[in-house]
């Protein structure tokens, strides 16, 4: 990446260690190497925390060492996803059995790692995955159906001294349900007709404070955190689409949850409408912004929630009206110099709609 696009960047980035680069790289990872950053506590082998994460993520996945999730995993672990809650590295252990039994021959790609912190806090990561598997197996939709699916996926893990504690997951299952020929709106009922041991309450934000939008940011807009908050709080929370090109390059590129796919601000616009249209009184929220530097440029990976109340049409399709919701999503933001060039925005419509058809 060239340091004129570092410069002309809308925001400063913190000096940190230079660490393994994933884009425009050969497919087969490097043999491990030399330590580049401080990871007391972690294995030997791992050279940083960017190659703790995928090589853990192969390991697993890949090489099928279910097992290993013990060593990697903490046994009281916490997954957030948009269907509820998991508190056992048990139920970890058995989502991915599951999983490998409904999609044998799957394959990962590794798209970006953002991170933040270090070996005393602990590190956050925020991992952008492409997985391209054939359904010869049962899984959590239903029986084997032999067809091919492409999705990314996007998990945000806390780690530690070799195992993480906390993560926040989501997959496109929207894009995957299409692709297996199942009805969306069915699957959703047939989820939450099922139950779930933990789920949130969802209690949507108040939208404005007499006449002003109550989610005015207050962070300075010259930091990454402050310039992201008010990317959302203008294009999201503020609905000045009008706006997008502030921050979108012309040609620039999103790809969405549900499989959908946009390019220039006008059909950027357009995405941000069908989102809006589902959840017309929503309200979002950063929750939390970490980057990497890569070849292709700097990409910031956001977490966030949009809760409000449901409506027909828009992403979640026919859905009931009026029930509160909390979609999560997890955003990586690729910029060259001031603007975004390419996005892959990432939520689960299909885990909003069991969030709907419970209440």
């Amino acid at each position: 990446m060239s340091d004129r696009a570092m410069t002309s960047l809308p925001f400063a980035l913190p000096e940190r260690a230079l660490v393994r680069q994933l884009r425009q790289q050969p497919a087969v990872a490097p043999p491990p190497g030399k330590r580049t950053q401080p990871l007391a506590g972690f294995e030997d082998r791992f050279t940083d925390i960017v190659d703790y994460i995928v090589r853990i993520t192969d390991e697993i996945w890949i090489d099928r060492g279910i097992g290993y999730i013990y060593d990697t995993y903490d046994k009281n672990c916490t997954i957030y996803s948009t269907y509820g809650v998991v508190r056992s590295i048990e139920e970890v252990v058995a989502g991915t059995v599951t999983t490998l039994n409904g999609y044998p021959d799957g394959e990962i790609h590794h798209l970006n790692v953002a991170w933040s912190g270090d070996e005393k806090e602990g590190f956050y990561t925020s991992h952008l995955g492409h997985s391209r598997s054939t359904n010869l197996g049962r899984s959590g939709f239903g029986p084997a159906t032999g067809k091919r699916t492409s999705i990314r996926f996007a998990a945000d893990c806390i780690s530690r001294d070799n195992r993480i504690h906390t993560e926040w997951l989501v997959r496109d299952n929207g894009a995957a349900l299409r692709q297996l020929g199942f009805d969306l709106q069915e699957a959703a009922r047939a989820i939450a007709a099922a139950g779930t041991s933990e789920q949130e309450v969802v209690t949507p934000t108040q939208r404005l404070q007499g006449e002003a939008i109550a989610t005015e940011p207050s962070g300075d807009r010259s930091t990454m955190r402050g310039w992201v908050e008010g990317l959302y709080h203008d294009l999201v929370n503020r609905r000045r689409l009008d706006w997008v090109d502030r921050y979108y390059a012309d040609d620039a590129i999103v790809h969405a949850g549900g499989g959908r796919y946009a390019q220039g601000p006008r059909d950027i616009q357009t995405l941000f409408v069908h989102l809006l249209a589902a959840i017309p009184d929503g309200v979002l929220r950063v929750e939390h912004v970490c980057h990497s530097e890569e070849r292709d440029g700097v990409i910031v990976a956001v977490r966030w929630t949009l809760e409000g109340r449901t409506a027909p049409g828009g992403v979640l399709g026919e859905c009931p009206a009026g029930r509160p919701v909390r979609m999560m999503g997890i955003s990586h933001l690729r910029l060259v110099g001031a603007r975004i060039v390419e996005e892959w925005m990432l939520f689960d419509e299909v885990g909003v709609l069991v969030q709907a058809y419970r209440q």
